[in-house]
């Protein structure tokens, strides 16, 4: 290592006026230190900060460039490291989020290093450390963190078997209280991902205390209906679901038989109509084919009645997605090799929902495929399934909704072709409401008709009275005055007859007669 002096005129590049960067002078402090276990225990005290921030990224950049193997991995080495990461896994905050970051970076790089000797700092790692690791899986951790806490697992969990007992109970806790409350920040899929190894270490048959991690840690971890993001229509159980099946399915390759309950179990937490999660059906959906595979025709009796039921319920959706996902269970082979044990429980319960009253559906891959589990449903026994549709619409059941239609139309198309027919022919009886019977043989007359005056005149015959709406005693006279020269009656205009004496005036010129004058004024 050479002197402080030294390091200090060549590391940095700066001149003895010139003060360095931060980065620079964290690197020279980092290089010009005695130990690695001075810097470390440097860093665990310095307060939160740009300084403690840049002594980190120098300290990482020694590691990635193996600088650091020139250093004495000393049992101070491993303590101070051990206490460093110790008071790095307290740090809170935002602010601090980064320098948790580094600290755990620089620990797993340190453990790639071959000077990096396990058996030394085994003595170092106290059962305190472990549960401090597992604080930050309480959701304070960002997400960004989540990889690296699952390789601080995986690690401690591959190098020290006398750690994963306490290893075990700590995920398991963590899990179960997920199971429980689910939120986001929750970091289910690197614990998941953390058991799926050690469940490839269990020894067949599973013990009771594997059977519990399944059905009282894992199982329930499905009962989730919240939204991960709602405009996006992503799940909060869609976080980790493929970690969740993963370390069933690895459950179930060592003892198979438990499958049946593991499927009852999964359909149980099926979303209901009123909370419409129907990207959730699509994984549950998924998860159930998954589970089928460990299933026998001895177990699949007792499922058949909560596995119809949900198949029924989700094709007689209006959704396409969920009866995609349901029809793709006769793209699998041992799906379908499966439901031929039971043709008779199957064929009756399914047609009436695949057929959908004979009215096709709107989305035509739901139509294409719905065709494709027809055939193999008639396939698998065609005694049942023309027994069924016989039941669904022989003699005396009703007609498929295609036959309807097809049955009005052609009724509609003889019903225009017969009144075209009585048209052409003339036997139409005419029908006394329309004007055109009313008018009779009267036409209007032409535009230089004889026999009138003006444009208007006409050749003398008038239109009858039920289609003008003209008074009777407006028809008389020829072609001059407005009214012909007769006054309409009384009854009609409400005039009294006096008025209608004489030649001339507004009046005729007529007056009353000296009684009826006083009798009006009196």
């Amino acid at each position: 290592r050479p002197p402080a002096g030294a390091a200090a005129a060549s590391l940095g590049g700066w001149s003895a006026g010139q003060p360095p960067a931060e980065g620079a002078r964290a690197r020279h402090r980092c290089r010009t230190m005695e130990a690695p276990a001075e810097c470390f225990r440097h860093i665990a005290g310095a307060p939160l900060g740009q300084g403690r921030s840049a002594e980190l990224e120098a300290l990482e950049e020694l590691v990635k460039k193996g600088e650091i193997r020139d250093c004495t991995f000393s049992p101070e080495f491993f303590e101070e490291l051990f206490a460093l990461l110790l008071v790095a896994f307290a740090w809170r905050g935002k602010e601090a989020q980064a320098d948790v970051w580094c600290v755990e970076r620089i620990f797993l790089g340190l453990t790639r290093v071959p000077e990096f000797d396990v058996a030394q700092c085994e003595r170092h790692l106290p059962d305190h450390w472990l549960r401090a690791l597992a604080s930050r899986t309480d959701g304070t951790a960002a997400q960004e963190e989540w990889p690296l806490i699952r390789d601080l697992y995986l690690w401690v969990y591959g190098h020290f078997p006398e750690r994963r007992p306490l290893i075990r109970a700590l995920i398991g806790r963590a899990l179960r209280s997920v199971a429980h409350f689910v939120h986001k920040s929750a970091p289910v899929g690197p614990l998941l991902e953390t058991l799926q190894p050690i469940i490839h270490g269990f020894a067949t048959p599973l013990t009771a205390v594997h059977r519990s991690l399944l059905y009282d840690i894992l199982l329930p971890l499905h009962k989730s209906n919240e939204w991960l993001q709602w405009d996006r229509q992503t799940p909060l159980v869609g976080m980790f679901h493929k970690e969740l099946v993963g370390c069933i399915l690895l459950l179930l390759e060592k003892q198979p038989t438990l499958a049946p309950k593991c499927v009852e179990v999964v359909c149980s937490h099926f979303p209901s109509s009123r909370e419409a999660n129907t990207p959730k059906e699509v994984l549950i959906v998924y998860e159930v084919s998954q589970l089928l595979r460990f299933v026998d025709s001895a177990g699949l009796r007792s499922l058949l009645p909560v596995l119809l039921r949900q198949m029924v319920r989700l094709l007689s959706s209006h959704n396409a997605q969920p009866i995609q996902s349901v029809l793709q269970f006769w793209k699998e082979d041992y799906i379908v090799e499966l439901f031929k044990s039971y043709p008779a429980e199957l064929i009756p319960t399914l047609l009436p929902a695949l057929l959908r009253g004979g009215e096709p559906f709107w989305n035509p891959t739901v139509n294409r495929m719905t065709t494709l589990v027809l055939e193999k449903l008639e396939a698998s026994d065609p005694e049942v399934f023309r027994s069924a549709a016989e039941d669904l619409w022989g003699p005396g059941r009703p007609r498929p909704a295609y036959l309807a239609a097809r049955a009005a139309q052609a009724a509609a198309a003889e019903a225009a072709g017969a009144e075209a027919e009585e048209e052409k022919a003339g036997d139409k009886p005419q029908d006394v409401s329309s004007l055109k019977y009313c008018l009779g043989g009267w036409k209007p007359p032409g535009a230089g008709g004889a026999g009138g005056g003006g444009a208007r005149g006409g050749g003398g015959a008038k239109p009858p009275l039920t289609a003008t709406g003209v008074a009777p005693w407006a028809m008389g006279g020829g072609g001059g005055g407005s009214a012909g020269g007769r006054q309409p009656p009384l009854t009609a205009t409400g005039v009294a007859p006096w008025a209608f004496k004489g030649g001339g005036g507004a009046a005729g010129g007529g007056l009353p007669r000296p009684g009826a004058l006083r009798r009006m004024q009196g």
